[in-house]
């Protein structure tokens, strides 16, 4: 019994120095990905590292205490660096960029390794046209406006979610009157 609470402490310290924050971006902006659950001031570490967690875990940047910076390959364009409390700085992020980011604090001896992820979403980019360009000898008309893209709007979402309802209450209903016909057969049989 003993061995099966000290697993479940393990895992729950697992897991509570492995935590997760979401963060969105718009296109082209500098952002900085913060390492939120570590305070590096006060502890002492042999390095800080990034990773970005694709199929596998690809190093970003990688900076010791002696605070020489490496970066590794491939590297994005622009570079991305170290900013204050050794956060990434992923400057003009694009959509390619949305993924989970990996925070990895190496420890010294006596103290714990920690970890935090970061999920971050970059919104698409968007592109103005400043000219339209018109095709010479075309039947189709060309139109004066790009055409743009609705959310399905919330009335449509409200019906949807309505129907589902009254659907699922009608069932519950049809279920309930079998129930009670079945119940009342058998008892009329138990009788005869």
């Amino acid at each position: 019994m003993s061995q099966k609470v000290l697993f479940i402490k393990l895992l729950l310290l697992h897991y509570a120095t492995q935590s997760q924050t979401e963060m969105k971006a718009n296109c082209a902006e500098d952002v900085r990905v913060k390492c939120s659950s570590v305070d590096t001031d006060s502890m002492e570490f042999l390095y800080v590292a990034w990773y970005k967690l694709i199929e596998k875990r690809t190093g970003i940047i990688r900076r010791g205490a002696d605070n020489k910076t490496k970066l590794y390959e491939p590297i994005r364009s622009p570079k991305p660096r170290f900013g204050e409390k050794h956060s990434l700085v992923i400057p003009s992020v694009t959509p390619e960029d949305s993924g989970t980011y990996e925070c990895e604090i190496g420890a010294k001896v006596g103290h714990q390794n920690q970890n935090h992820e970061v999920l971050l979403t970059v919104h698409e980019c968007v592109t103005q046209t400043d000219t339209i360009t018109t095709i010479m000898n075309t039947t189709q008309p060309v139109p004066l406006c790009p055409k743009q893209e609705e959310d399905m709007p919330v009335m449509w979402s409200i019906v949807g979610y309505t129907a589902v309802g009254l659907t699922k209450i009608v069932l519950s209903l049809i279920s309930i009157w079998v129930i009670q016909a079945v119940r009342k057969r058998s008892s009329r049989r138990r009788q005869q």
